[in-house]
């Protein structure tokens, strides 16, 4: 069996192209728009590098889709190679999903950015400190639950964090075994 070889140009193309789409993925939701736009020419290096698809047709863009390309590629620019890898494995899933999947997730997105600005810090924190296995875990859990499961379970967290409010303890993270540490509230 002969192994037929690619040119690298076409490997570096097929890797914009990725690159493009991933960061058009992560910036649906991002809310950042200015009106006026970003010229090309405002683009740095890295960022021009991560946009050269686009790039013949960057001027007939809506100056919301400019700016919010742009930001993207900067962060793109800034994460490590093990980010990149692991964003396009994120990609790859989002891409095979079922178009039921890929609404739930957009609509999860929604909320979670209707969340006020503590919340969703709070929880990207409590994310943050899991281990790759309890992220694994809860991410199987999630998976294999039904949509009827989900949102019993979301109800169920809901009703948990208004018992934990109104009775003056607040929640500090999962432990090392993916259990909640609940605290005095400081507040009260």
């Amino acid at each position: 069996m002969k192994l037929k070889v690619i040119p690298l140009h076409q490997i570096r193309y097929t890797q914009h192209l990725i690159s493009v789409a991933m960061l058009l993925m992560l910036l649906q939701y991002s809310g950042m728009i200015r009106a006026e736009g970003v010229q090309w020419n405002s683009l740095n290096p890295q960022q021009q590098e991560t946009l050269a698809p686009v790039k013949d047709h960057w001027d007939d863009l809506p100056p919301h889709r400019q700016e919010r390309l742009s930001e993207g590629a900067a962060r793109w620019s800034s994460m490590s190679p093990e980010e990149r890898t692991r964003m396009q494995d994120k990609m790859q899933r989002f891409q095979n999903m079922s178009p039921e999947e890929r609404a739930h997730i957009k609509e999860r997105m929604r909320e979670f950015k209707q969340l006020p600005p503590e919340e969703r810090q709070a929880l990207r924190e409590r994310w943050k400190n899991l281990s790759p296995e309890q992220k694994d875990k809860w991410r199987e859990r999630m998976q294999n639950m039904s949509p009827e499961q989900r949102k019993a379970m979301r109800q169920k967290w809901q009703d948990k964090k208004m018992h934990r409010n109104h009775h003056g303890v607040d929640d500090h993270g999962p432990d090392e075994h993916g259990r909640h540490n609940h605290a005095p509230n400081e507040h009260q």
